[in-house]
């Protein structure tokens, strides 16, 4: 027993040893999986970090199963990528059409070697309190449980090819969730299914990861500080935090990762010294946030807007 814990140990140490940057290489290069060849899957693929990572992943020689909502732009966009790329229309919250989409991309491709589950929505900015409760399920149905759905219709495929599975998670997975309860909840499980299917699938020659990214210039995000609400809370967070990096670094950042196999991804660079940091952050975080009047008066002024009747 003690020299099961002592090899766990050392196998632990070694892990960390080479994910610290510049001097990692030293301890021995993690497995590799080049995308030159490869299927790689990406749902919410349409537009935003979705498309780009779809881009950047044909540029480097993957065929790539582009998978969302809408048929058209996915076809737009399988037009500009030319030969390689296939428009598969699936909502993330019907596991019927996800399992169809991933037959299909086996049936175009002969196999999928790379799950990107990208697809996700932003919540309205209101208090845990005040949100319509189907507002609520509705982001943790699609943030979450469409992940999880994704990953289970491509599962058997990946297994096969002895593939990866990136999970595109957030700060929210370890940051507070003001007036995005639903959202960081999903980030938060996100985070818990990367890290089970890790170890689950290992067995398998299969690994898994999340990338843990911050704000990205995208509609997305545009919607989400759309709102007085959310722009005071973006106002109390330090401006590193909430300036957003561009969607090509994000793209580029969990492509990184793909071809790393790696557990976890960080970008911009200030996320991973927090995210190592985050027993201490979160505590620190929670107590700035209770204390901060502006983010008090963003409360306040979500709850009363709640209350006020429609015109």
């Amino acid at each position: 027993m003690i020299d099961d814990a002592v090899r766990l140990a050392g196998r632990t140490a070694m892990r960390l040893a080479r994910g610290i940057p510049v001097v990692g290489s030293r301890f021995g290069a993690p497995p590799q999986l080049d995308l030159d060849g490869r299927v790689v899957f990406v749902t919410g693929a349409a537009r935003g970090l979705g498309a780009e990572i779809s881009r950047q992943a044909h540029a480097r020689g993957a065929r790539v199963a582009l998978v969302g909502r809408s048929l058209e732009p996915l076809e737009d966009l399988a037009a500009e990528l030319g030969d390689g790329a296939a428009a598969f229309e699936a909502d993330v919250t019907d596991a019927a059409a996800l399992r169809r989409a991933a037959d299909g991309a086996v049936a175009a491709f002969g196999g999928i070697d790379v799950v990107v589950a990208n697809a996700g929505i932003a919540p309205p900015s209101e208090t845990v309190a005040t949100i319509d409760p189907d507002e609520f399920e509705r982001t943790i149905e699609v943030d979450l449980l469409g992940q999880w759905r994704t990953v289970r219709a491509a599962l058997p495929a990946v297994i096969e090819r002895r593939g990866h599975i990136a999970l595109v998670g957030s700060i929210y997975a370890f940051f507070n969730g003001v007036l995005a309860a639903p959202y960081a909840v999903s980030k938060a499980g996100v985070e818990q299914l990367s890290r089970t299917l890790r170890v689950e699938l290992a067995q398998h020659g299969v690994t898994a990861g999340i990338a843990y990214l911050g704000f990205i210039d995208t509609d997305l995000t545009g919607d989400a500080f759309d709102d007085q609400h959310a722009a005071a809370i973006r106002s109390a967070a330090p401006g590193f935090i909430t300036r957003t990096m561009s969607v090509e670094s994000a793209a580029a950042a969990v492509l990184s990762g793909v071809e790393r196999r790696a557990a976890q991804v960080t970008a911009p660079a200030w996320v991973g010294p927090l995210l190592a940091a985050r027993t201490l952050t979160t505590a620190v975080m929670d107590d700035v946030l209770i204390h901060s009047p502006r983010v008090n008066e963003a409360i306040q002024g979500a709850e009363s807007a709640a209350t006020k009747p429609d015109p």
